[in-house]
Formats: structure tokens, sequence, C-alpha cells
């Protein structure tokens, strides 16, 4: 797989089927840690370009909350969860029990939650990956940063592009105590890791 070829459909089935099964995982950790019922839709599944995110992630004066945790192990790369302030604010009240409203997001413990639930969505997705195909998969905490999307495009342009040309994006929405909320993944894999990717999921490019 040289950089530059694009991941195929048959490929994005099977990343299809990764993001469907870390959803559910997701959903019982989070109900757990919240102690109430927890639903998260099918994810959206797509693989986008580089040169493409910008009609996904929108405005680029928008601001996210961005999320960045690093993979290592048999499997290296960087994955970017997204939020926007208001949804933002949706995930880090239900861990605090608070009202959204009331949530300042400078306050430190809210950040801290806001990390802690995004670290449980990560490692869902990243466990139900390395369950699939034996691969060893270690993830960090999330750093926290708030930005808006013309410097997070930037960011991989010149950091994300030495080593990946696209992006697998996932889309979940879920809904805690009768809120909705949603994010998305964008996870950036090396070229070597794409190969024990598909090569262990027994598909491997023509």
């Amino acid at each position: 797989m040289d950089k530059g070829k694009r991941l195929s459909l048959t490929s994005l089935d099977l990343l299809k089927e990764i993001g469907t099964i870390g959803a559910g995982r997701a959903a019982t950790a989070l109900a757990e840690l919240l102690n109430c019922k927890v639903e998260i839709s099918l994810p959206e599944t797509k693989i986008v370009p580089l040169e493409s995110l910008d009609r996904i992630l929108g405005n680029p004066e928008d601001i996210f909350f961005v999320l960045d945790i690093g993979l290592e192990g048999d499997i290296g790369g960087r994955t970017f969860f997204l939020l926007p302030p208001n949804e933002a604010k949706i995930l880090g009240s239900t861990l605090l029990g608070k009202n959204p409203q009331e949530i300042d997001t400078d306050d430190l413990l809210f950040q801290s939650s806001l990390k802690e639930m995004v670290n449980i969505v990560t490692g869902a997705y990243m466990n139900a990956l390395s369950d699939m195909t034996g691969l060893t998969i270690m993830y960090s905490v999330p750093s926290l940063a708030i930005d808006m999307i013309g410097a997070l495009l930037d960011f991989f342009f010149i950091q994300i592009a030495q080593y990946s040309d696209e992006a697998i994006f996932i889309k979940t929405e879920l809904k805690v105590k009768n809120i909705n909320f949603a994010g998305f993944f964008l996870l950036f894999f090396d070229l070597e890791s794409l190969r024990k990717l598909f090569s262990t999921l027994g598909y491997k490019e023509a």
C-alpha cells in the first residue's frame, strides 16, 4: 500500500465493522461509569483525503474542543476527537452531574471530565480493533486544546501529511440521560500500520 493510494471500499467495510463493535463497547463502559442508560447510534464511517477535510469540518473560524490521542505498539498514528463547545459542555456535564448551562469551559474539573469520557470512548474503539486483529494498541491520555478549524487543518497538512494523506472519519452520536450530543474521530494511521491492520483482518490490497 503506497502513500497516495486510497483505501478501498472493502477496507472501509472492515473499518465500519470495527466502528460498530467499538460503539457498543463505548455505550456499555459509559453506562457503567454514569450509572444510567447510554445509547450510541450506528457510527458514520468515511475515508476522507486530507485535502477534503475542510468540507467535513466546516467554517475555518469555528471553534472546536480537540482531544489528541497518540497511538503506539503494533499500530502507530494519531487520533483526534473533535467536539463543538456546546457538545463538549453536554459531554462533560454528564459526568459532573450538572446542567450544560452551568459549565465553565475553563474549569479544570470540566476539562478533566471531558478527557476521561473521551478516554473511555477511545479505549472502546481501540480495544475492539485490538481484539479483532490481535495487534497490541496502546493509546496516550488525551491532551486537550481549543482551536479554530483553520488552525487544525494547517496542523494536519504540516504534521500529519508526512505519514498519512487521508483520515478515517467516524461520527459518533450518543444519548445520555435523554440528552443527545455528537462528536467525531479523525484517525490517522501510518502506512506500515495500515499494512498490518488489513493483513491481520485477512484483506490485502491488490
